[in-house]
Order: C-alpha cells, then sequence, then structure tokens
C-alpha cells in the first residue's frame, strides 16, 4: 500500500512534542515537496529523488535572493531525514535511502554566548539594580538574580523555570530542593550538596539535577524562616524579566551581540544564557551539554540503551564557575573574591 510523503509527514508532526517554531519549518519542507512536483511515495524515495529535490531548493533560494541558499537546503535536508527515519522506524519504507552530501554553506550565528567575563560583569552588576516599585521581599531583588544566574548558566534551564511569567510556566519551588543526598527518584548515586527538581517548558520532560557548591550556597541565601514549599524560589521584581536582564547587560558594560552578515547589534535575552551553558559543558566535557539541557538525539541505542546520567552528574559537579560565582561560597558576599572591593548596593 502506497502513502505520500505529505501523509508521512503529518503523521511525524502528530506523533512527536515540538514546538510551534519547529513544527512551522518541517511544514514549510513539506510545502517545498509539494511544490516541487516530483515526489514520489514515501516508500519509493532514492538517493536521486533527494538529490535532485535539495538541488531545486538551493537553486530556488538562489534566485529568490536568499544570502545563504546552502544553509536553506542543508535545513530542508535534516527535516526531510528526520522523517524518513521515523517512516523507517514505523515500517512505512524497507530501506532507508542515502543522503546526499550537504551543501557548502556560510555560518553566520556570529557569537551566540556570553564569555566568562562577561558573566562576572553581570554578577557584580546585581548590587546595583534598584529596588522594584512595591518591592515586599526581605532580601534584595539582587540576592535573587545572582542565584538566578548560577542556576542558568549550571543547568541552562529555560526562562519560565525560573520566573514564573506565563500561567502554563512551572516555575523551581522550594519543595523541588531537596538538601538530603539520597536521590529523590532513587536512581544514581548520592550528591553531598543536594538535588534540584524541574521540568521543561517546551517538553514538559522531568529533571532531577545534582548541586554543586556553588548552586547550593546561592539557593541556601534566598531561603528564609518559615518559607512556604509553594512557593517559587525566585522573584525578578517584574512581570518582564528579559526587560530587566538588558538593562543588567548596560549596567555590566556587556556590549550587544552582533550579527556578523549584517552588522545587525541585538539584544542579549535570557535565552542566550541556555546557549551559554551548552557551550561551556561541551568545552568542559564533550557532548555533555546534550543530556544537560534535554536536547532531542538520534540513534536506536542512543535514545533506548546509553545511561546518560553519571556523565551529567560528573559534569555538573565538576564544571568550573566564573570567578564572581564562588564570591558566596567564600563568605565575600558583596566583595570581589580577587581584591576584596565591595560592590555598590554592600
Amino acid at each position: 500500500m502506497s502513502i505520500s510523503f505529505e501523509s508521512v509527514a503529518a503523521k511525524y508532526l502528530t506523533s512527536k512534542k515540538l514546538s510551534s517554531g519547529t513544527c512551522k519549518e518541517y511544514r514549510g519542507t513539506v510545502t517545498k515537496w509539494t511544490a516541487w512536483g516530483k515526489g514520489v511515495d514515501v516508500d519509493e524515495i532514492g538517493r536521486v529523488h533527494l538529490r535532485d529535490f535539495l538541488d531545486w531548493v538551493h537553486e530556488k533560494a538562489a534566485a529568490d535572493g536568499g544570502s545563504n541558499a546552502g544553509r536553506t537546503a542543508n535545513k530542508s535536508r535534516e527535516n526531510m531525514r528526520a522523517i524518513l527515519s521515523w517512516a523507517w522506524e514505523q515500517d512505512f519504507l524497507e530501506k532507508l535511502p542515502r543522503f546526499p552530501m550537504p551543501k557548502p554553506q556560510r555560518d553566520v550565528a556570529g557569537r551566540h554566548y556570553l564569555t566568562k567575563a562577561d558573566l562576572n560583569a553581570l554578577y557584580f552588576a546585581t548590587y546595583e539594580l534598584e529596588r522594584p516599585r512595591g518591592w515586599k521581599q526581605s532580601l534584595t531583588v539582587g540576592h535573587y538574580w545572582r542565584a538566578a544566574l548560577v542556576v542558568f548558566f549550571n543547568y541552562g534551564v529555560d526562562t519560565g523555570t525560573v520566573f514564573h511569567t506565563a500561567a502554563f510556566h512551572e516555575p523551581i519551588l522550594w519543595r523541588h530542593i531537596f538538601w538530603r543526598p539520597e536521590p529523590p527518584n532513587g536512581q544514581g548515586k548520592e550528591s553531598r550538596y543536594g538535588w534540584l527538581y524541574y521540568r521543561r517548558v517546551k517538553t514538559k520532560k522531568q529533571f532531577y539535577r545534582p548541586m554543586n557548591r556553588v548552586v547550593k550556597v546561592h539557593l541556601k541565601s534566598l531561603q528564609s524562616e518559615g518559607v512556604e514549599l509553594d512557593e517559587p524560589v525566585f522573584d525578578c521584581g517584574t512581570s518582564r524579566p528579559n526587560a530587566q536582564f538588558q538593562r543588567l547587560c548596560a549596567l555590566a558594560g556587556v556590549k550587544p551581540k552582533q550579527d556578523v552578515e549584517t552588522g545587525e547589534e541585538k539584544l542579549w535575552v535570557l535565552k542566550d544564557l541556555r546557549k551559554t551553558c551548552a557551550t561551556y559543558y561541551d568545552e568542559h566535557m564533550p557532548e555533555s551539554s546534550i543530556e544537560i539541557l534535554g536536547h532531542s538525539v538520534g540513534g536506536v541505542t542512543y535514545r533506548h540503551y546509553a545511561h546518560r546520567d553519571p556523565l551529567a552528574f560528573k559534569a555538573i559537579m565538576s564544571l568550573p564557575q566564573p570567578t564572581a560565582f564562588t564570591a558566596l561560597v567564600h563568605g565575600f558576599d558583596g566583595e570581589c573574591p580577587c581584591c576584596r572591593r565591595r560592590f555598590h548596593q554592600a
């Protein structure tokens, strides 16, 4: 029984929990396949069809004035490969076709992460944050931002996991922090500094992560007597945390990121801290960011047989921290850990 590629792609998107933006990209590839007009049933797709289709996508992108036609074709190649791999796993086709080599492309992402010098400056700048209007917390807003920077750097969590800015976000609550060394889910070895639980906003996947010394000290600094277990841990003092983060960048003197192709300057957002986390984990321990950030990965062996928790545990417990993050660990709250200079609000 023959089945069209469009039907298989629709089944693929229904079966996967993908973001709206990712689904839009896949549908764009399906639209290109339909517009190409030479498509065959999914069980008859071969290397020749894929090569001709990707050549057509490349030529059309170039004819339409695209500045990076190779990247457009390679994106369609990735989407086609994902759909056909899933179709092969579901027995819609007997053999996965060989894919042609990727097209040459120009990488124009530029620097997409903050350096450790930037992170140090951001940490120190939290002492200069003004008291928000109507602020009723016993701690300053800088206390929460310092702890938030540490959590973002060590776990690469989503913005909504730290700052509850939308109704569907599930923020970290005090009952999600376990100070005992035993793993809450009963798996893995003990962590001397305790454990942290959170759930990804996009996939709803649950994580039980060990806390290292820096994370524990900063979370402990936010805990007050009589705190309710169902209260959120973090409070950024505003309903627009990205705007507050950009003000923090201005105070720290962190320059906006720049597109190397257009020269356009763009403001940093909290999602860039997730990219920063991935960059430093891969630099410290290759491939560890896949498990730390909860990215979906290909390969049956990797998904079903490879046990990645020990790698994540080792990476979190040994990740080198920015110098400023260790100030509180050594008891220098409000002082630079290297020169002991006091900051504006200390």
